[in-house]
């Protein structure tokens, strides 16, 4: 550590070996001391911190970087548990054990906790900033800080709804953790993420694998707010493969967790994913009943949870033939997702609008194209299999029968995607 210290701060100050060496100590003794090869005394330590410029307590604080490194590694499990309150905690305590810190592999790896801190706050404008930062480091990281740079950044991509990339990143962390000394939560945590990849991706088999697995490790340590988070992932998967029995027992499963812990908005998710189980069985009642639950547990500022739900409830009112009532919710989900460009439930709503319209939209084609590429390029296969469809029945029932067959088709490769 000392000899690592010196070279730094020497090639910080651009000077040779030979320079510093002058008069000290030979050469080929200086390059073992700065290579861990050899352990100098502390007066000559003295010496070559004086020639340096730098104090003795800013080369030898082997004391202070083993409290620090011990603290970041315990702000990483805070975060991998999602223990917010502890997180936020250990941060202003780490804030104030960097000041003055000229190591730089506990400055990186400083910085690529920093970057997962945002990620977890969603503070993109931050997470960005440090991202700039790290693309100037990542080639001379450790095996461990490498893969923290891969799995980080995975979750910023998958954040930002880039899912393609995120996987990408996650095969090279894969690679890299596969080597390393690992723990079990650590494994969990990470198979977790990979399969929310995989759904988002319409990779269900994939998705259903690893958060079995992650599941079954979750439980064993005792990590039961992951495990319900991850009984929803299993209940959201066998919901898109008709597997509604499977489906309603797993979120079954997180509500028992989300009750133990009082957590509202977890009940919120839960009861919004039970309504769409049973609209997808056609029980409108108790859909509507679970939406309505879902709405009263969810906070004003949930925006996205609350265009979600409100989308559904519309959907199924229109089903049921409800049109006031299905417009009031459009209306009242236009206005959230307006205000925050929500752009995918923006593509949702107006084409619920179109399905409330009695006479065919000037716009329905743009409106409908704009979705399906929309959702192509997001490679949300659900959506490109509906909106594909009634797009190519639009084209059938205009007479243009070339753009409707090519949409069919299109619709009917989706469909294929999500059964993969």
């Amino acid at each position: 550590m000392i000899g690592a210290k010196i070279r730094y701060f020497r090639q910080m100050k651009g000077i040779t070996q030979e320079q510093l060496a002058s008069g000290i100590c030979s050469i080929p003794y200086l390059s073992k001391i700065e290579h861990g090869l050899a352990q100098p005394s502390e007066e000559l330590v003295g010496h070559l911190c004086k020639e340096l410029g730098v104090s003795l307590d800013q080369v030898d604080d082997e004391d202070k970087m083993n409290k620090l490194h011990n603290d970041l590694d315990s702000w990483y499990k805070e975060m991998r548990l999602r223990n917010f309150d502890e997180v936020v905690s250990y941060k202003k305590l780490i804030d104030e054990e960097i000041d003055g810190v000229e190591d730089p592999d506990m400055l990186t790896k400083y910085l690529l906790l920093s970057f997962r801190y945002h990620i977890l706050f969603r503070e993109t404008d931050k997470a960005n900033d440090i991202l700039e930062r790290l693309y100037h480091v990542q080639e001379r990281l450790s095996e461990q800080l490498e893969f923290y740079y891969f799995y980080f950044l995975g979750l910023y991509y998958y954040q930002n709804s880039k899912f393609k990339e995120a996987g990408e990143q996650y095969k090279k962390a894969h690679f890299l953790l596969t080597s390393m000394k690992s723990n079990s939560a650590e494994w969990a945590e990470f198979y977790y993420q990979q399969a929310l990849v995989h759904n988002r991706l319409s990779q269900i088999t994939l998705s259903n694998n690893l958060a079995i697995k992650c599941l079954e490790m979750f439980n064993k340590e005792y990590n039961f707010k992951r495990a319900s988070d991850t009984e929803i992932l299993l209940g959201v998967n066998n919901r898109v493969i008709l597997n509604y029995g499977e489906a309603e027992h797993h979120f079954q499963n997180a509500q028992k967790y989300a009750e133990s812990f009082n957590d509202k908005r977890l009940k919120s998710i839960i009861y919004h994913d039970l309504g769409y189980v049973y609209s997808c069985q056609n029980e409108s009642d108790m859909a509507l009943k679970y939406y309505q639950l879902a709405l009263q547990n969810s906070e004003v500022h949930e925006i996205e949870d609350r265009a979600k739900t409100l989308y559904l409830i519309a959907s199924e009112y229109i089903e049921s033939g409800n049109f006031d009532l299905a417009r009031k919710s459009i209306d009242d989900g236009m206005e959230l997702v307006t205000k925050t460009e929500y752009l995918e439930y923006i593509h949702h709503f107006k084409i619920l609008i179109l399905k409330l319209s009695s006479k065919q939209s000037e716009n329905q084609e743009v409106i409908l194209k704009d979705a399906v590429e929309y959702f192509e390029e997001k490679t949300r296969w659900y959506y490109v299999s509906e909106y594909g469809e009634m797009l190519a029945d639009h084209y059938f029932n205009n007479g243009q029968y070339k753009n409707s067959s090519f949409y069919f088709r299109l619709a009917n490769d989706a469909r294929k995607k999500i059964m993969n």
